[in-house]
């Protein structure tokens, strides 16, 4: 029986394949590759004498533009629903840009490289590579970057860090490494000084030239409650964010890396925000820090410093984070967001207050206290006064301003490839 099954098979089979030898079905097409509809898009692609190409599928879009890379671009759109738009040479940098699509703003979606911030999906970003610190060199080891989860019982809330270790690191060496804590501004989190800022690029490229000692970097959330940058503002936010660091992340940093717990070991630096915190956290904490950085302090977030408005006068705004700067012209350097809304200024006496006992006797204990900002910031104004009431206490600062230049990420960067090869000498 069962001989007698197969046998009727085996003849069906037979006269299905000589059926489609005769009649071979129509050959299928590729499936297709990047997405719905087609082909890969590559954007953004920049060629080598600094211009860069975006392409955006959108087969039905009316209007599409590029902006953030001078002036806005229009697109244009090919028969296969492809919009390009090249710009002209750009001056090497990091920059971020956006799609606008019939009104409405949209990142590449070809392009996984963007401008992280706090609870957004930020922008998109390109690189055009240059002779800046912030340019990968292929010649040059690269460190390894940790991200880090823990429960901050101080701030109520789940967060992360990032930890920075240089090429070659060791956990097992004698002379352990020193730490350097790079604190983000407003608006930001963690992660923005190696998405945005390229620190670890920048160590990487100073170490291998030997211009900056190997050293462990720490990147942390810079707001010392749970409402982010919302709650920037309230009392007692800098203060908490002082004691996260202090009594969580630092901890935590010298049981899982092998770093120096010798204060002279020890570095905390920051833009903006991140400025005024690290002041805030090293000079009240010169026992844990000897080197101290400030990139455009927002120090009118140091509680109780920010002046009185007269009656009947416009209140003064809250420090804003980097606001994208104005279109420059194709191949210029970005122009400089002036950052905030108006200028800043502290109350008279106040920062006698955040640091009462900052005396000229800190000199012995402060290897280096660097405070920078471009003239062009609104912030300037409160720069300034620091620098001043330093000078009335007779503690030592280096101290440098900018020309014509804003809140924007350039300067920063610049900023951390001038401080860190002063460090742990």
């Amino acid at each position: 029986m069962k001989s007698r099954i197969l046998a009727a098979v085996l003849v069906a089979c037979a006269a299905v394949f000589a059926g489609w030898a005769q009649n071979p079905p129509a050959p299928t097409a590729p499936a297709a590759r990047g997405g719905f509809g087609g082909a890969a898009v590559r954007s953004p692609e920049v060629a080598q004498d600094g211009r860069v190409t975006f392409r955006l599928r959108a087969p039905n879009a009316k209007e599409v533009f590029v902006s953030g890379m001078g002036q806005r671009l229009a697109m244009q759109k090919d028969e296969r629903g492809i919009w390009t738009a090249t710009t002209e040479p750009m001056k090497p940098d990091l920059y971020t840009y956006s799609f606008q699509v019939d009104g409405a703003n949209f990142n590449d979606p070809s392009n996984n490289r963007f401008k992280t911030s706090f609870g957004s999906a930020g922008q998109s970003q390109v690189l055009v590579p240059g002779p800046n610190t912030w340019t990968p060199d292929p010649k040059a080891a690269k460190g390894a970057l940790t991200r880090h989860f823990y429960h901050s019982a101080i701030a109520n809330d789940d967060r992360d860090f990032w930890v920075y270790t240089p090429a070659g690191y060791d956990p097992k060496r004698r002379e352990a490494y020193p730490v350097f804590f790079l604190l983000h501004g407003l608006g930001d989190d963690s992660n923005s000084w190696i998405e945005t800022g390229a620190a670890n690029v920048i160590l990487d490229n100073l170490i291998a030239q030997g211009k900056a000692k190997p050293m462990v970097m720490v990147n942390t959330l810079g707001y010392g409650n749970s409402g982010g940058p919302s709650g920037a503002m309230q009392e007692g936010m800098l203060a908490a964010y002082a004691r996260t660091v202090m009594e969580e992340v630092l901890p935590m940093v010298e049981k899982a890396y092998n770093v120096s717990k010798d204060r002279n070991q020890r570095a905390i630096a920051g833009l903006s925000m991140g400025g005024a915190e690290a002041t805030f956290t090293g000079l009240q904490n010169l026992d844990k820090f000897a080197w101290i950085g400030s990139y455009s302090g927002a120090y009118v977030m140091w509680p109780g410093t920010r002046a009185q408005v007269p009656a009947g006068a416009p209140a003064a705004p809250a420090v804003a984070p980097p606001t994208p700067p104005p279109a420059p012209a194709p191949g210029a350097p970005p122009a400089g967001a002036r950052g905030g809304r108006g200028t800043q200024s502290l109350a008279a006496g106040s920062i006698d207050k955040v640091f009462p006992k900052l005396t000229a006797a800190a000199n012995s204990q402060i290897k280096l206290l660097w405070v920078a900002c471009g003239t062009a910031d609104s912030l300037i104004g409160v720069n300034r006064q620091f620098k001043e009431w330093l000078d009335t206490k007779k503690v030592k600062l280096t101290y440098i301003e900018t020309p014509d230049v804003g809140h924007v990420w350039p300067l920063w960067r610049q900023y951390l490839t001038d401080f860190t090869p002063l460090l742990f000498r």
